[in-house]
């Protein structure tokens, strides 16, 4: 019998290293952010990554002058090393419960976080009183850091590399204060073609919108303009102009008067939403389970 020294596969085992730094430019897709998280000198992830490279007799990843990109092997790679990885995680995880705190990591935006997730957070942290939220809030792109678990995003639902679970879609409806419906007549929905619009970002909703309810004379491409959706609701409050918002995130300021909706019945559902993003072929730990279905509870709570 051959002993463990002459295994025919004992000359061509990998570090563990060489997949650790792998995994880490994959993740940031960036050399210099995956030598920092692993606390190595980029040229040492370069050369980990390369004696992998050679390993495997296969490129891993299409290096440019703004990002890196995995290939096709570098991404079948991926899914088959990030589960195992992921699983050793878990059990240090296991192995740490005695510290008594467990960081749940998440990605939302703004408006989502404040009017869902912070008003609800009590509840949920008094049936797990030893999780610590820690989020990270971005608008209109997705960072997903190595430590986060799910994030809850607006969009397509297409996201390359994540699993997408529905949450909740929204009825967009033109707003404003009441003292700017009265200051500028807005009495029929022709009025909207001598309204100032207010827009989020760029001019993408309103034309979404436009093309349910076209109106003569209306200039879309003109108007405000904010990178942010409570910022957006903040400028209709001030009085600045007419706002694309979605009804169930401007619910509270028309309850309260500061918002009105001039024309209730000009309704268009946007064909994007909220969804909840995963990594592919990632096991979830069970806190990061249970606060998903803490999301279901309270959107279905909120908005009936």
């Amino acid at each position: 019998m051959d002993s463990p020294s002459s295994s025919p596969h004992s000359s061509r085992v990998p570090h563990l290293s060489w997949f650790m730094a792998f995994k880490a430019v994959a993740d940031r897709q960036s050399f210099t952010l995956a030598s920092r998280d692993l606390h190595l000198t980029q040229p040492a992830i370069s050369q980990q990554v390369s004696k992998l490279e050679s390993l495997l007799k296969t490129k891993l990843f299409f290096r440019t002058s703004r990002k890196v990109v995995m290939t096709e092997d570098g991404k079948r790679l991926y899914e088959k090393i990030e589960m195992p990885f992921n699983t050793l995680l878990n059990i240090v995880d296991e192995f740490n419960e005695k510290s008594n705190t467990y960081n749940l990591n998440i990605e939302t935006e703004p408006v989502f976080s404040r009017l869902f997730i912070s008003k609800s957070l009590p509840r949920f942290l008094n049936h797990h009183d030893y999780v610590l939220v820690r989020q990270v809030l971005t608008t209109h792109h997705l960072d997903f850091l190595p430590e986060t678990e799910l994030a809850v995003k607006w969009g397509d639902g297409r996201w390359e590399g994540f699993d997408a679970q529905f949450l909740f879609g929204l009825n967009y409806v033109p707003v404003c204060s009441p003292q700017y419906a009265e200051e500028n007549q807005l009495v029929t929905s022709s009025d909207l073609s001598k309204a100032v619009l207010i827009h989020e970002r760029d001019t993408t909703d309103w034309q979404y919108w436009q093309k349910h309810y076209p109106i003569q004379g209306m200039d879309i491409k003109k108007g405000h303009v904010a990178g942010e959706s409570d910022v957006v609701m903040s400028m209709a409050i001030a009085g600045l102009g007419v706002a694309l918002c979605g009804y169930e995130l401007v619910k509270e300021h028309i309850e309260n008067n500061s918002l009105i909706m001039p024309f209730p019945e000009l309704r268009v559902r946007h064909h994007r939403a909220y969804y909840i993003l995963t990594r592919k072929n990632t096991q979830l730990t069970k806190e990061a389970v249970s606060f998903i279905k803490f999301l279901h509870q309270i959107v279905i709570e909120q908005l009936g």
